[in-house]
């Protein structure tokens, strides 16, 4: 097993802080003090807080929203149960349930009010929406959806509905909530089943 040098444990401690708290409620203190690290290696790797959190967001941030969203056809099956599928894999994911989507929480924060974490953040929410479009065009391409699916449009749609629902406060959030909810999504896609 790889040993985790001090920049792993910084970003990963970032990850968890930024992701539960949020970006002005987290301290570079309770970054160190839960990464178990000294004030000069988070300086060694980063000039400020601001440009560890961008690099958590790049190298942390962004793997896990592909592991939490996986948007991809799944091997023997269609597109509307690899999506079920997905959408069952998040309704699992407690973090998600009770946190909501990190890249969603960042966004509505940060954005806003800072251009490099705007540029970053909708970066990826653009390769999201991206792979979205991709795994509704093989529904397309194999039969399963009707050709007047705007598939652009959709995919917009279901990104803003799956983060509308996991942004819910978290005694309003539920596994069940979540399932019931994207429903919904997939009601409406079934409209353009074939």
């Amino acid at each position: 097993m790889k040993k985790r040098t001090a920049r792993d444990k910084l970003l990963d401690a970032t990850f968890a802080e930024v992701y539960i708290h949020g970006y002005a409620a987290t301290s570079v203190d309770t970054i160190l003090k839960k990464a178990g690290v000294p004030k000069g290696s988070m300086y060694h790797h980063f000039g400020s807080k601001k440009e560890l959190v961008l690099a958590m967001v790049d190298e942390r941030l962004f793997v896990k929203m592909d592991q939490f969203f996986h948007y991809d056809k799944q091997e023997g099956k269609t597109v509307m149960e690899s999506i079920r599928a997905t959408f069952a894999g998040i309704a699992k994911n407690k973090m998600l349930i009770t946190h909501g989507c990190p890249l969603y929480r960042l966004m509505v924060e940060l954005a806003p009010v800072d251009d490099d974490f705007d540029q970053l953040l909708v970066k990826k929410t653009r390769q999201m929406k991206a792979r979205m479009i991709r795994l509704l065009r093989i529904g397309i391409e194999i039969g399963e959806f009707d050709a007047s699916l705007d598939i652009e449009e959709f995919a917009g749609f279901m990104l803003s509905a799956v983060w509308g629902i996991l942004s819910l406060s978290p005694t309003l959030s539920s596994p069940q909530n979540f399932i019931a909810q994207s429903r919904y999504i997939l009601d409406q896609l079934a409209c353009y089943q074939q």
